[in-house]
């Protein structure tokens, strides 16, 4: 366990970041809401591991994102909503990575423009620095085999995936790429975000599609999540969404290095 005074100046860190991100969300008409960390359907991409377990002889798992929840909540007629909540997912460990952490996710109306902007807004705010994060399209970013773009920018957004890789994202109206980016800092990935796919049939073509790729990998497949795809249908305007590790973000403002030392109980020293 740590020393009192180790914990103490980790709670100062997050507490500083925590204030910060809900005054930029409250300050903007967002309302907060918790979703829940144990579901039936934790998640379909086939890069992801989630945790599993069995709730009432019924299978489940711990949510990789509250990404499915949230979008419960736009299909009901909320528009501005965010939650700061743990996810959890499996082989996960590194300087960077850790199998829970606490993530932010925001949606909002709007098309994919806004939401780089306003996610540019939110990390100025916060890490106190007005610098412009530069935008760079994914067929620029020189991505190796990991999925890691190197540039010569130490923070900027890399812009417009690969169609294969647009996921939960919108396409854009040429057909060309994924409406979807991606934010680094001081070599982290610290969010996703795209404009959402609204299309239910395109959406449940797609988790078939990750449905086969997690059977041809051998992973853990949950059945597709039904409440979600009814949602999506009755969501009517243009959406955006992203997901954002706040370990990441605290690591960044207070330039440290490994995810273990931000955490009060470091999951280096939990899963020995």
């Amino acid at each position: 366990m740590l020393s009192k005074e180790d914990i103490l100046y980790r709670k100062k860190l997050w507490d500083s970041v925590l204030a910060d991100v809900r005054q930029f969300f409250v300050s903007r008409d967002f309302l907060e809401f918790q979703t829940p960390l144990l579901v039936k359907s934790p998640g379909m991409e086939p890069n992801l591991s989630p945790l599993k377990t069995v709730v009432n002889n019924q299978k489940a798992g711990f949510i990789t994102s509250p990404e499915y929840s949230m979008k419960k909540l736009l299909g009901t007629g909320f528009e501005k909503i965010f939650t700061i909540t743990p996810v959890f997912r499996d082989n996960e460990a590194g300087r960077h990575n850790t199998p829970e952490f606490l993530m932010l996710e925001w949606y909002a109306p709007g098309v994919y423009e806004d939401l780089m902007a306003e996610t540019e807004e939110l990390l100025q705010f916060v890490l106190g620095d007005r610098t412009v994060w530069p935008k760079i399209k994914h067929t620029n970013a020189n991505i190796d085999e990991h999925g890691d773009p190197h540039v010569e920018h130490k923070r900027f957004f890399v812009k417009n995936y690969p169609v294969a890789e647009a996921s939960l994202a919108q396409i854009s109206v040429d057909g060309s790429y994924a409406e979807r980016f991606e934010a680094f800092g001081d070599g982290m990935e610290l969010c996703n975000g795209f404009a959402e796919l609204t299309d239910a049939t395109e959406q449940r073509r797609r988790f078939e599609a990750e449905k086969s790729a997690r059977l041809k990998a051998e992973k853990e497949v949950f059945p597709i999540d039904e409440e979600l795809l009814s949602a999506i249908e009755s969501i009517k305007k243009p959406v955006y969404g992203n997901a954002l590790g706040l370990d990441r973000l605290v690591m960044l403002k207070y330039g440290i290095g490994d995810i273990n030392d931000v955490q009060i109980f470091p999951s280096n020293q939990r899963f020995v």
